[in-house]
């Protein structure tokens, strides 16, 4: 007797995306150039809208800490690298039992964890003063200020950037500090890298079974 087939379960996501990573300048992957050693990056994920399944995951927050394994640009998306994946303590074991797959198997498809170290259930706070955003949880932070343009008031932009399929409306930040200490990994960088965009996402997988 033939086994039952899974079944796809669709996924849709919208929210904000920060990022801040160990590059200093701008970082040299938005513009497909291989890097002199691997980088390391703090993404937070702010899911405004949401929903897998028939499980409303709106106003959750998750934190992905990657180490990279190469400095390659074009290894970027099949290496990715290792890192600890951070999900809101307040969620539901309903909302739970999707959103570490979502994460852990990289459902989204642009996720830099290709080996889990593990997953954590904290409490993650997004606080904003101004044009400056600060992003803590127990294990790290990051405080990061948009960049502005010429104008003095508008925010510096990539446009037609090689990330766009996933991320939209991509802008330059200056992160003043980021700092992680977990999964025996204790890192410290002062004026590196950042970048704030939107995502709009859905799809359907069988990767939460």
């Amino acid at each position: 007797m033939s086994k039952p087939r899974k079944e796809r379960i669709p996924w849709s996501i919208k929210g904000d995306w920060y990022e801040s990573c160990a590059a200093e300048g701008h970082c040299s992957m938005y513009f497909g150039r291989d890097m002199e050693a691997p980088c390391k990056s703090f993404q937070f994920f702010n899911i405004i809208e949401g929903k897998i399944g028939n499980v409303d995951v709106s106003g959750v927050s998750a934190i992905t800490i990657i180490d990279l394994i190469s400095s390659k640009f074009a290894d970027l998306s099949t290496k990715g690298g290792k890192g600890g994946i951070y999900i809101s303590e307040n969620t539901t074991a309903d909302q739970r039992k999707y959103l570490e797959p979502f994460f852990v198997n990289n459902i989204p498809g642009f996720l830099l964890v290709r080996k889990c170290l593990g997953v954590k259930y904290v409490d993650i706070n997004l606080s904003q003063e101004g044009n400056t955003y600060h992003i803590k949880m127990p294990y790290g932070e990051t405080k990061l200020s948009l960049t502005h343009g010429g104008d003095g008031k508008s925010p510096q932009r990539l446009e037609n950037s090689i990330f766009s399929a996933f991320l939209l409306n991509i802008k330059i930040c200056n992160t003043h500090i980021w700092k992680y200490n977990d999964f025996g990994r204790n890192w410290e960088f002062i004026n590196r890298s950042g970048a704030i965009a939107d995502f709009n996402l859905q799809g359907k997988s069988k990767k939460f079974f």
